[in-house]
C-alpha cells in the first residue's frame, strides 16, 4: 500500500482499529499526538515508571506475544517487554496516539519502550484477522503489571539445545571424555533476550543447503543452484557442508525440534557454488542478490595444510568491494570467512581471500576455550568461535540434510545421533565457526540496522572475550586492544557486541593512503633479517582498521622466510614463517618462488594504532642454502 499521512487526532477510545481501516498494514502511517502539547505528552511520560514498582513475580520463561481487545480501545497488553535489566509481562497500558506503522516486513524480535519519547514499539500485533509491524505507539499510562522478574539467559526449548556447547558450554562432557570448560562458548543466551535475528536475511555460500529441512527458515525462490546457473534447489544429498553451516547461523530456535541456531528466526538463502563444475562463479555468489542479502557466509578456500601462497583474483576482490560498497543500501555486506584447517603448515596469512580487507576472517576454538589444532593463525584473523576439534572427540551440534545422506545416516554412525538422521554432532572446523559469527553479526544488525559493515567488524573486535589468557602471543596493540597471532582479537562475545550495538555510532566515512615502493635489498640466507623503513604521512588516518601489505621477494624457497610488519606505534604483524610445504599427497615439496611479482598479506590487527609515521619491514632466511632478494614493497593503509 502506498504511504498516508492524515491530520486525523488519535485520543482516548480511538483504538488501533483504525489500522484495519488504513489498507492493510502494509503502509507507513504518521497520525498526531492529538490535542497535547509536547511538553504535556513528556509529562505524562513519566507514567511508565510504574513498571519500576511491579510487584516481583517468578522469572518467566516465555515470551508472550502483545494483544489487542477491540472492546478495550484504548489500551493495548504487551506480552513482554524489556526496559533496563527487568523483563515485564503483561503489561497493560492506555496509549495516547498512533505514531506510524512499519510497512509489515518483520524487522525485531520484541517490543520495546524508549523513555526518551514515551512511545512504544510494537514488534508485531494482529489486529481484526490482519498482523501489523512495527506499530509505534505513544503512551499514556501504566495501567497493571502481570509479572516481572530480572532479565536472565534465554533457553531454547529445542531438544538438542544441551549439546550445543558453543551456545552454552556447562562442561558437557565429549566423546572422548574430556568434559568441556565452563563459559568457553558465544555467550549468547543473554542476547536472546534483545535480538533473535528477526528481519535478516543470510546467504550461505557452500556446497548446497537442504532447503527442504524442517528446522531452517528458508526464503522461499530465491536460493541459487550453480548446477544450471538460476534460481532453485542447492539442495544434494551428497553435500551436507552447507546445510550444518546454515544450521549453526540460523536454524530455527524454540520450535520444540532439532538444534538451536545463533540467530534463530533470521531468514536463509543457499548458493552451492562448491557444487558447480566451474570455479567462474566465485565472484557471483558474493553478491547474489545483493540488494535483499545482509550477511554471506562462506565456510571455503584455499587447499588447506599445504603451506603455499593462494592469491585472490581480481573478479572476486571487485564483486566483495561492490558488495561492502553497495550492500545493505549502502552501509555494505558482511562477509564472514573461515579461516583455513590447515595449521601447522598453513597460515590464514597466506590465503587470498581470507586476508581480504573486505571480509571478517574467523577461527575455531575447541570446548577448552584455545585453537582448536587446525585453525590457522594470521595477521589477518579477527575473532573466534567454535568448531571443537574431531567428532570422537567432541565438535558441534547442528543440522544436516535429511534422511540418511549426509553425515549421519541414523543407524551406523557410531559417534553421531542414532535414529536421528536430520541431525549431527560431527560438525567441526573454522568451517563451523564461521556461520556463527554470520549469526552474531544477524543479532547485532536486528539491534542497530544502521551499522555499517566496518562497524559490526569493529564491534566485534571490541567486544571479544580474551580467550586462553596464558597463551604467550598476547599482546596489547598500541590502541590497547588484546591482539594475538592465534586467537585475534579473542573469542567472540555475542551479548557484548549486542550490547555495544545498541548505542554505537557509526564509524566516519572511511580513507585509504598508499606508500610509494619501499626499497629493496639482499635476503642472505640463515643471516640477519633483513630490514626496511618506509614513512607514510598526511594521512588523515587517526585510527587504523586494516593494512595491506604488498611484497615483492625474488628468492628461490619462501618457506625459509619470516615476514614481520611492525606498525609506527610499534606492534608487530608476522604474515609469513618457515615452513614446509606439501603436496595432495602430504609428501613434502618446495614452496617455491611464489612471492616472485608480488603477493598482498592483511593485517587486521592494528586496529585504531595510527597510520602516520615509520613502518618497518623485516625479512629473514631462516635456513642455509639459499639467497634472495626484496625487489620492492609497499603497504596500504584502511581508516578513519
Amino acid at each position: 500500500m502506498r504511504a498516508v499521512k492524515t491530520q486525523r487526532h488519535l485520543l482516548g477510545a480511538m483504538s488501533l482499529a483504525v489500522l484495519a481501516a488504513c489498507g492493510g498494514g502494509d503502509g507507513a502511517i504518521e497520525l498526531s499526538q492529538g490535542t497535547e502539547t509536547r511538553s504535556q505528552a513528556a509529562s505524562q511520560r513519566p507514567t511508565m515508571r510504574a513498571l519500576a514498582t511491579a510487584e516481583t513475580a517468578a522469572t518467566p520463561t516465555e515470551f508472550s506475544p502483545t494483544t489487542y481487545d477491540p472492546a478495550q480501545p484504548d489500551r493495548v497488553t504487551v506480552g513482554t517487554i524489556i526496559v533496563g535489566d527487568t523483563r515485564y509481562n503483561d503489561v497493560v497500558a492506555s496509549f495516547t496516539g498512533l505514531v506510524s506503522i512499519g510497512n509489515g516486513v518483520a524487522t525485531r524480535s520484541y517490543d520495546s519502550y524508549d523513555g526518551a519519547t514515551g512511545r512504544l514499539t510494537v514488534a508485531s500485533v494482529n489486529v481484526g484477522g490482519t498482523t501489523y509491524t512495527d506499530v509505534v505507539v505513544a503512551i499514556g499510562s501504566v495501567i497493571s503489571v502481570g509479572s516481572a522478574g530480572p532479565v536472565t539467559d534465554f533457553t531454547p526449548n529445542d531438544p538438542l539445545f544441551v549439546d550445543q556447547w558453543h551456545l552454552r558450554n556447562t562442561g558437557q562432557v565429549g566423546p572422548g571424555g574430556v568434559a568441556g570448560k565452563s563459559g568457553e562458548d558465544l555467550n549468547v543466551s543473554m542476547a536472546w533476550n534483545y535480538a533473535t535475528g528477526t528481519g535478516v536475511r543470510i546467504a550461505v555460500v557452500d556446497d548446497g543447503v537442504d532447503i527442504g529441512h524442517e528446522d531452517l527458515n528458508i526464503v522461499p525462490g530465491k536460493s541459487w543452484d550453480y548446477r544450471v546457473n538460476a534460481y532453485g534447489d542447492p539442495s544434494s544429498s551428497k553435500s551436507p557442508h552447507g546445510t550444518s553451516c546454515a544450521g549453526l547461523a540460523a536454524a530455527k530456535g524454540h520450535n520444540g525440534i532439532g538444534v538451536t541456531g545463533v540467530a534463530f528466526r533470521s531468514q536463509v538463502v543457499g548458493y552451492n557454488l562448491l557444487s558447480a563444475t566451474t570455479g567462474d562463479f566465485g565472484a557471483d555468489a558474493v553478491i547474489k542478490d545483493l540488494a535483499d542479502n545482509h550477511i554471506y557466509t562462506n565456510s571455503y578456500g584455499s587447499a588447506d595444510s599445504n603451506g603455499q601462497m593462494a592469491p585472490s583474483d581480481e573478479a572476486w576482490r571487485d564483486a566483495i568491494d561492490t558488495g561492502t560498497r553497495n550492500g545493505r543500501g549502502g552501509k555494505g555486506a558482511v562477509y564472514t570467512w573461515a579461516a583455513g584447517n590447515g595449521a601447522p603448515e598453513d597460515r590464514t596469512d597466506y590465503d587470498g581471500q581470507a586476508n581480504y580487507q573486505g571480509v571478517l576472517a574467523i577461527g575455531a576454538l575447541n570446548t577448552q576455550g584455545e585453537r582448536s589444532s587446525y585453525s590457522e593463525p594470521g595477521a589477518n584473523l579477527l575473532v573466534m568461535a567454535f568448531g571443537g576439534e574431531f567428532c570422537a572427540q567432541h565438535t558441534t551440534t547442528t543440522l544436516d540434510v535429511s534422511g540418511a545422506d549426509g553425515y549421519n545416516n541414523g543407524t551406523s554412525s557410531p559417534d553421531d545421533y542414532a535414529g536421528n538422521p536430520n541431525y549431527t554432532r560431527c560438525m567441526n572446523g573454522t568451517s563451523a565457526a564461521t556461520p556463527q559469527v554470520a549469526g552474531v553479526a544477524a543479532l547485532m544488525l536486528e539491534t542497530n540496522p544502521n551499522l555499517g559493515w566496518r562497524d559490526v567488524r569493529a564491534i566485534l573486535a571490541k567486544t571479544a572475550r580474551k580467550n586462553d589468557p596464558g597463551n604467550d602471543d598476547w599482546i596489547n596493540n598500541a590502541a590497547g586492544l588484546s591482539v594475538n597471532h592465534n586467537y585475534g582479537y579473542g573469542a567472540v562475545d555475542a551479548t557484548a557486541a549486542v550490547a555495544a550495538a545498541r548505542t554505537w555510532q557509526n564509524l566516519p566515512a572511511q580513507k585509504t593512503a598508499s606508500s610509494t615502493q619501499g626499497t629493496g635489498g639482499v635476503i642472505a640466507d640463515n643471516a640477519a633479517a633483513l630490514t626496511r623503513t618506509l614513512t607514510l604521512s598526511g594521512t588523515g588516518i587517526a585510527k587504523l582498521e586494516f593494512v595491506d601489505l604488498f611484497v615483492d621477494i625474488d628468492h628461490p624457497e619462501i618457506g625459509d622466510l619470516e615476514i614481520i610488519l611492525t606498525s609506527p606505534s610499534g606492534t608487530p604483524s608476522t604474515v609469513s614463517v618457515p615452513r614446509e610445504c606439501k603436496d595432495a599427497d602430504g609428501k613434502v615439496v618446495t614452496c617455491g618462488s611464489a612471492l616472485k611479482g608480488g603477493f598482498r598479506f592483511g593485517i587486521v590487527r592494528l586496529m585504531d594504532e595510527v597510520a602516520n609515521g615509520t613502518w618497518r619491514l623485516s625479512v629473514r632466511d631462516a635456513t642455509a642454502g639459499n639467497t634472495g632478494s626484496l625487489v620492492n614493497w609497499s603497504i596500504k593503509a584502511y581508516g578513519h
